[in-house]
């Protein structure tokens, strides 16, 4: 089975298991990378037209057996109608003490989902986006690194927090 195929079904099993809670997912996309995630590579996510209500932003991570780290430092950014409302930096865990990854997944692509911003007031009439950089280097290099390896993916969600607004 190809990597595509795997995200695709890994995806599909996301949306469900989202779908079947009372909020909903009105917004997701991903940047895919055939080499790992270069440094350069921001991934940005673009929408508009949101409904006047509160969400909440999730990061998605999808690695493979050949990312090395049991963590990962993000910076994302969020900007509406061109300017930043606030900007992060963030670990989060990627595998455990016994260096099993904490993704759920088939095979050896595992995906991630991490919670970023809880309860964002979004407008219908503003346009936003969302940007996402890793911020990973070696121990004691003061330098990041130019290619993250085994990052097949990286994505945003957001999901509405219908009840929350009615």
């Amino acid at each position: 089975m190809t990597t595509k195929n795997i995200n695709r079904i890994l995806f599909l099993i996301t949306s469900i298991v989202f779908c079947s809670c009372s909020n909903e997912i009105w917004y997701s996309d991903f940047k895919d990378f055939s080499d790992g995630w270069k440094s350069e590579d921001s991934a940005t996510f673009s929408f508009s037209e949101t409904p006047n209500t509160k969400g909440n932003i999730l990061i998605n991570i999808r690695n493979d057996n050949n990312y090395p780290f049991s963590n990962i430092f993000l910076i994302p950014s969020l900007l509406k109608d061109g300017v930043e409302i606030t900007t992060d930096t963030l670990e989060y865990s990627m595998a455990d003490k016994t260096g099993r990854y904490l993704g759920k997944g088939f095979g050896s692509v595992k995906e991630s989902l991490l919670t970023w911003k809880e309860d964002i007031s979004f407008s219908s009439e503003s346009k936003y986006s969302v940007t996402l950089k890793h911020a990973m280097r070696k121990n004691q290099n003061e330098f990041g690194m130019k290619v993250l390896p085994g990052i097949i993916s990286v994505g945003i969600s957001i999901i509405l927090n219908r009840e929350k607004n009615e």
